[in-house]
């Protein structure tokens, strides 16, 4: 490893790889971009009758869904989308040090454990979420027919799970980093 810990020095990367880095930057970026707007959209224009079926009520008990509800329903979807956004913008600076042959670079190692920090953060995000969604689609349902949901899935342990993965490989480039920054200074 001729790299130092956050150095500019570069090792060599494969044309093969450096496109898979830099297009996998790109598809990053592009969620982060399109992952919030997408979850706003969303709420913003859902049919009533995907809501009534989402919540189990017919028509008699739930009304449509207002535009109060819908933009409640939006920034309870942003809540999830926004750290999953920022961690897919993170991940940008990780794999374009990948890319540029970096891969113990300090900003990229950075850039990965933030895009561990925002999967995780989603995660969390998803459990208050699905509790504040069920208020909010229910608000306007008829006396005794609004719900307090409580859900934990797979989706979301699997999101945490995964995270605290990457996370750890974040913090194992670190020690490595460290150990091969000090590992150069006696040679």
């Amino acid at each position: 490893m001729g790299t130092a810990f956050g150095s500019d020095r570069a090792i060599h990367v494969a044309p093969r790889m450096a496109l898979l880095f830099n297009g996998l930057s790109i598809a990053a970026v592009t969620l982060a971009t399109l992952l919030p707007m997408g979850a706003a959209l969303y709420w913003l224009f859902i049919d009533p009758v995907e809501v009534r079926s989402m919540v189990g009520l017919g028509p008699e008990f739930l009304p449509d869904i207002t535009m109060g509800q819908r933009i409640a329903a939006a920034v309870v979807g942003l809540l999830t989308a926004l750290p999953m956004a920022w961690g897919f913008a993170r991940l940008r600076t990780c794999l374009s040090s990948f890319a540029a042959g970096r891969p113990f670079a300090s900003e990229g190692i950075a850039g990965l454990r933030d895009f561990a920090m925002g999967g995780m953060l989603a995660a969390l995000a998803q459990l208050v979420s699905h509790t504040l969604m069920g208020l909010v689609l229910t608000w306007t349902a008829a006396e005794g027919h609004r719900q307090l949901v409580v859900s934990i899935d797979s989706d979301m342990l699997l999101l945490a799970m995964f995270a605290g993965t990457i996370s750890a490989l974040a913090w194992a480039m670190e020690k490595a980093a460290a150990i091969a920054e000090e590992n150069s200074q006696f040679i």
